[in-house]
């Protein structure tokens, strides 16, 4: 094993890769990322949904053995991130009285309890990350409620609620390599914790991970949650776009949205107020385009402009319905530190200029954050949520250490085989 410190392992499910890291974190606090691995998901995983069981178990173990490799280390439990067009989210308050006048940990639990009381539902499993409760003491925050003097509890949660079905594959998938779901965090809040500042945090900004199948949308402001939701599409509708409008394959299409991005005439001739008479000369407009994977029968060369015109018209409107949810629920006013785009999709050239224009705030690509080692590939936004997760997993230790929560782990997954097999024998 290299080096000294605490190392934990995590694994993102993304509907283009699934991706290992092993991180570190030493003594001093910092974190590093000794060692990762990423494996083509091949369509076996889609919207956060495992598709193919056979199909993901072996990108996992790709991406298990790249890892292990790299950091010289044995991965024997892992976090993850879960997410899914059929997650849904609330934010719950509980209260209890503290009977003793000094907060134990059976008053946190009574008040978590309280919280998730009106959101559990048969076939359902609701999970929560440690870094979206909110604890107070007689009206007063504060960050670990154990040991602190006082008459009432309360906590403030953000819940992911799920189909049991999404984390059973989930959970099945990571065993069947021999490992163990430690926890499990909603994806959008691991891109946050990926990629966001604590300035961000503080004074308001939204997070948007543009992934492949899935976008996850978070909003802070004074380190609170205040909405996070998932949108049913991502950069695979633009790709499927422009694979449908110009007949190439997905493959070259992708290529073609990396290579040429957003177009820059467009988001001028709907958003800028400038005189066209005072804008840059651009001659884009008249290029060419030489395809090479085009449907025999149909065009192998293309102007740009009509590339430019789908990818901008469902980039544009992506964008515009993220707007109108944050509008919907008044958010808007939160964004003081503006929108971070994150996650695969967000490489697309001048897709934060398009951001800008739609929500009328600065945007910025969201890169990993708040790690002082990266390995060479690892730089890059669709890594913030595995950046996210590891995050996410020291913290997890640390409070389950500290009584906080109660660990998953060894117990957790024997007491998941015994109902399973009660269930599949006996019931």
């Amino acid at each position: 094993m290299r080096g000294r410190g605490e190392i934990v392992s995590v694994v993102d499910f993304g509907s283009r890769d699934i991706r290992v890291l092993v991180a570190r974190r030493d003594n001093d606090g910092t974190i590093q990322i000794i060692g990762h691995g990423t494996a083509p998901a091949h369509g076996c995983v889609s919207q956060g949904v495992i598709q193919d069981r056979a199909a993901a178990q072996l990108s996992l173990k790709r991406a298990l053995n790249f890892a292990e490799k790299e950091s010289r280390t044995k991965i024997t439990s892992v976090f993850c991130g879960v997410n899914g067009k059929k997650v849904e989210t609330f934010i719950r308050e509980g209260t209890c009285k503290i009977e003793r006048d000094i907060v134990e940990h059976s008053n946190m639990i009574e008040a978590r309890d309280i919280a998730s009381r009106d959101i559990l539902a048969p076939g359902k499993r609701v999970t929560s990350s440690i870094s979206a409760q909110e604890w107070y003491v007689d009206d007063m925050r504060v960050i670990d409620p154990i040991g602190i003097r006082g008459q009432v509890l309360k906590t403030r949660i953000h819940f992911a609620r799920l189909p049991a079905v999404i984390e059973d594959n989930i959970v099945t998938c990571i065993e069947s390599q021999g490992r163990e779901l430690e926890d499990m965090i909603f994806v959008p809040i691991a891109s946050a914790l990926g990629c966001l500042t604590p300035e961000d945090l503080e004074l308001g900004v939204g997070v948007l991970d543009l992934g492949r199948g899935i976008t996850g949308l978070a909003i802070y402001r004074d380190f609170r949650i205040l909405g996070t939701h998932c949108f049913e599409w991502g950069g695979y509708h633009i790709t499927r776009d422009v694979a449908a409008g110009l007949q190439v394959s997905f493959e070259e299409a992708d290529e073609l949205i990396l290579e040429y991005g957003i177009s820059e005439a467009c988001i001028h001739e709907e958003f800028d107020e400038t005189p066209e008479s005072l804008r840059g000369d651009s001659d884009d407009s008249a290029a060419r385009v030489k395809l090479r994977s085009n449907v025999p029968g149909s065009p192998s060369v293309v102007d740009r402009v009509d590339l430019d015109g789908i990818v901008y018209e469902r980039a544009k409107e992506l964008l515009v319905k993220v707007r109108q949810h944050i509008q919907a629920r008044g958010l808007t006013k939160n964004l003081v530190r503006g929108i971070v785009l994150t996650g695969g999709a967000a490489s697309i050239k001048k897709y934060t200029d398009l951001a800008e224009a739609v929500f009328q705030v600065p945007c910025r690509i969201g890169m990993p954050t708040g790690v002082e080692v990266l390995p060479n590939g690892v730089e890059s936004p669709e890594f913030s949520a595995a950046i996210g997760i590891a995050r996410h997993a020291f913290e997890f230790r640390a409070a389950a250490r500290h009584g906080r929560i109660e660990p998953r782990g060894s117990m957790v997954s024997v007491s998941r085989r015994a109902a399973r097999f009660l269930k599949r024998y006996f019931l």
